[in-house]
């Protein structure tokens, strides 16, 4: 099977034997080039390698395009990817996004990263060209010898926009009476307008941000705006925690039905955790792909999880043993040293960007000491406005970014190539 994009210049998978043919063409220029190598055949999880398969290759769209390069797919699964060495920081990105498609595998939860783990390698053609064949021609000469037995793999708070400034005392608190009116409002209106989407993308360096997965949330600011103006929402805790869960309530089912735009897989929903132990949730659940489960975060609040410790690690377990991803949210900067993400057994965390962060890691000499303990490879830099943050973050060795700079870099994106299946 060869796969095509809807460009017909644009071939991405080419079979194992033209491999030889491709590194002879740039063998001029072969100091230009370097090759990334994903032993895919390594993952203890064949299912999971083979419903992300797709998924995986459409990652190295940006170092194809950029770089010149060309993708080969070898008899054992293994993934070979030539490009010039210009897309170096492009291709380490691309390594971040199939670390989150593939992060439910024991080997990769076991290492900080692909290159860790033994899952990626990256040969410098210069001076690496030769090794590079060698371990190519080992698999295919194998694979022949072994022809006979099939390697083939079995088929098989919410968050809120920022507010303008306005009088308080103009404002009315929230009471029994007016959330009665929301929630009756909120059974007739066409929901899906009050859906908004954030994109979590990789960035290493001067790279383009390659999306991971989109937030899904609701706007309080434009639920205010446009049902109750007059209302202060957040006056009253314990009545704005049941208008969470209405609306976790109502964006589980208008997922379940695409009324959001058909979202199917890599996107997240900040919900509750009494949401999760819910009918509602279950309803969800059973209309989701079971093959897409693990390309899907469920983020609940820091404030929430604390509040019922034992509610929050049975809602977790339940989750990801349905196959979700779980990520902590609202975390600052001060409380991340308090914060033990493996301890919670939480699969990802988001720290909440603040100018103050670089006060902080100037007086705290154990900065560095917490986010080795959180993981950069799981921590996700939030409310990122301004370019200041990702630079710091980098410099960190996160690589994960979400905020209103990082969706002002995807909108000056070309569009993206959709990718179709030749048969």
């Amino acid at each position: 099977m060869v796969i095509f994009s809807k460009n017909p210049d644009f071939q991405i998978i080419k079979k194992e034997t033209l491999i030889f043919d491709f590194l002879c063409k740039i063998e001029k220029d072969i100091n230009k080039f370097e090759a990334l190598y994903l032993n895919i055949s390594k993952l203890n999880n064949q299912a999971l390698r083979a419903a992300q398969r797709y998924s995986l290759i459409e990652s190295f769209e940006a170092v194809l395009k950029k770089g010149m390069g060309e993708l080969f797919t070898l008899p054992n699964e293994d993934v070979v990817v030539i490009y010039q060495s210009i897309c170096h920081e492009e291709a380490l990105a691309s390594l971040v996004k199939i670390q989150f498609l593939l992060n439910d595998d024991p080997i990769i939860q076991k290492s900080a990263d692909l290159l860790q783990a033994g899952i990626a390698q990256i040969f410098k053609l210069e001076n690496q060209s030769a090794e590079l064949k060698d371990k190519i021609n080992t698999i295919i000469n194998s694979f022949s010898d072994e022809n006979s037995k099939s390697q083939s793999a079995p088929k098989n708070e919410k968050k809120a926009a920022p507010q303008k400034v306005i009088n308080k005392r103009q404002l009315r608190d929230l009471n029994p009476l007016i959330l009665s009116k929301m929630q009756k409002a909120l059974s007739m209106m066409d929901f899906s307008s009050m859906i908004r989407r954030q994109s979590v993308c990789a960035i290493i360096g001067k790279s383009a941000p390659q999306m991971i997965f989109d937030e899904v949330y609701v706007s309080m600011a434009d639920l205010r705006d446009m049902l109750m103006p007059d209302v202060n929402l957040f006056s009253n805790p314990w009545l704005f925690l049941y208008l969470t869960e209405i609306l976790d309530k109502r964006v589980l089912d208008s997922i379940s039905r695409h009324d959001d735009g058909s979202l199917l897989s890599n996107f997240s929903l900040n919900l509750n955790v009494s949401t999760i132990l819910s009918d509602d949730f279950l309803n969800f659940d059973e209309n989701i792909n079971p093959a897409q489960r693990s390309s899907i975060v469920l983020e609940l609040q820091l404030a929430d999880i604390f509040s019922d410790i034992k509610a929050f690690m049975l809602a977790k377990t339940f989750a990801q043993y349905r196959g979700y991803k779980i990520c902590i949210d609202g975390i600052n900067v001060e409380q991340l040293k308090y914060i033990d993400r493996e301890n919670l057994q939480c699969d990802l965390m988001k720290i909440i960007w603040h100018p103050s962060f670089m006060d902080i890691i100037r007086e705290d000499k154990h900065f560095t000491d917490y986010v080795n303990k959180a993981e950069r490879a799981k921590m996700i830099l939030c409310r990122v406005d301004d370019p200041q943050a990702v630079e710091l973050g980098n410099s960190l060795g996160i690589n994960l970014y979400q905020g209103r700079y990082i969706q002002r870099l995807l909108a000056a994106q070309p569009r993206k190539t959709i990718f179709t299946i030749n048969r």
